[in-house]
C-alpha cells in the first residue's frame, strides 16, 4: 500500500510531513518516518496504537467532538490545530488534515506538522501589532498635544470645539470661550531668556490641566496664549473657572514670578449658529480691552458686542 523503500526517491518516508492511517477502529496501522521524528517516537512503537493516546485530553474531546463528526458527514477535515503529546513526555501543536479512504470508510490517512514556529510567529505577529497600535496611539497623542504645556494644541481643538459644542447644543447649553493671554510674558524672555520662558509656560500648563475636566477643553492656542471652552448655561456660571485660572497663573515660581494673566470671555451658543471662529474673534476683543485697561484682568464681549468687566 505504501512504498517506504530507502532507493524510492518519491517514498512516502522522503516527504517532510507525518502521514499516519488509522482503521475504523481509529488505530494506527502505518506511520510514515516524518510522524515518528515529529512524535519523537519509534516508528514501530506507532503500529497498533489509537490515535488519540497521542493527543492531549483537550485535543481529544476536540477530535472526538468536532474532528470526526467531519470526516464523518463530509469525508475531509483540513487545517486543524491539535496538541499532542510526544515520546519525551512534551506537549507540541500539530496542525491537522485528514481525508477519509474512499474505498474503505472508517480508514483515514492523516497527515499533520509541527507548528511550533508558527505559534512562536502568531505570538510575535500579535506582539508586533500590539507594539505598533501602541506606537500609533503614542504618534496620536504627541500630534494632538503641545510639547512644552502638555494641553492640547491649536489644531487639536480646533478639531475637538465640533463635538464639544455640538453636545453643548443637545444639552441646551452655551459655550464659554476664554482666551487667555500671559502678561508680559515678552519682558520674561528678554530678561531671564528663552528658557525661563519656556518654564513659565510649562508650568501653567501644569497648574491648568487639573482644572480641566468633561465640561471643559483646554489648549496652547499659540505662543503665550491659551484657550479653553467651558460648557455652561451662561458666562456667570464660568466664573469660577475663571477664578481659578487666575489663581493657577499666581501660582508659578522662579524667574518672571509673579505671573499674571489677561482673559477675553464670550458666551457662544452654539445653536445661534454663530461660528467658532466668530466666537474667538470675539473673545480675542474681550482680551485686547483686558489688556489695554491694565492686564490682570478679565473682559466679556456681550452679545450685543458692548465689552464689560468680568468677575
Amino acid at each position: 500500500m505504501f512504498d517506504t523503500a530507502a532507493g524510492d526517491p518519491f517514498g512516502i518516508d522522503r516527504f517532510p510531513v507525518g502521514c499516519i492511517a488509522t482503521d475504523d477502529m481509529r488505530v494506527i496501522r502505518f506511520a510514515n518516518a516524518h510522524a515518528a521524528m515529529q512524535l519523537d517516537r519509534a516508528q514501530d512503537d506507532l503500529l497498533g496504537l489509537g490515535i488519540e493516546t497521542l493527543l492531549t485530553p483537550a485535543s481529544r474531546i476536540f477530535c472526538d467532538s468536532y474532528v470526526l463528526p467531519i470526516l464523518l458527514t463530509k469525508g475531509h477535515c483540513d487545517e486543524v490545530l491539535l496538541t499532542v503529546e510526544t515520546g519525551s513526555g512534551t506537549r507540541a501543536p500539530v496542525v491537522v488534515s485528514a481525508w477519509v479512504h474512499g474505498d474503505r470508510p472508517g480508514f483515514v490517512f492523516w497527515s499533520f506538522m509541527r507548528a511550533d514556529k508558527r505559534d512562536k510567529l502568531q505570538t510575535e505577529v500579535l506582539a508586533s501589532r500590539n507594539l505598533l497600535q501602541k506606537q500609533a496611539r503614542s504618534l496620536k497623542e504627541l500630534a494632538a498635544r503641545d510639547d512644552l504645556t502638555g494641553l492640547m494644541n491649536r489644531r487639536e481643538f480646533t478639531r475637538m470645539i465640533a463635538p464639544f459644542s455640538a453636545a453643548a447644543n443637545r444639552a441646551a447649553a452655551s459655550v464659554v470661550i476664554l482666551l487667555l493671554d500671559i502678561d508680559r510674558f515678552k519682558a520674561v524672555n528678554d530678561t531671564y531668556g528663552h528658557l525661563a520662558g519656556d518654564d513659565v509656560l510649562r508650568q501653567l500648563g501644569g497648574a491648568f490641566a487639573p482644572l480641566v475636566g468633561s465640561n471643559e477643553l483646554a489648549a496652547r492656542y499659540g505662543g503665550e496664549e491659551f484657550i479653553f471652552a467651558v460648557t455652561a448655561t451662561n458666562a456667570e456660571a464660568a466664573s469660577h473657572f475663571v477664578c481659578r485660572l487666575h489663581k493657577a497663573a499666581a501660582s508659578v515660581t522662579g524667574s518672571g514670578a509673579p505671573i499674571t494673566v489677561s482673559i477675553g470671555l464670550y458666551c457662544w451658543p452654539p445653536q445661534s449658529g454663530e461660528s467658532f471662529k466668530s466666537a474667538v474673534k470675539a473673545a480675542d476683543r474681550a482680551l485686547y480691552e483686558a489688556k489695554a485697561l491694565g492686564r490682570n484682568r478679565t473682559m466679556m464681549m456681550d452679545a450685543d458686542g458692548t465689552l464689560v468687566p468680568f468677575g
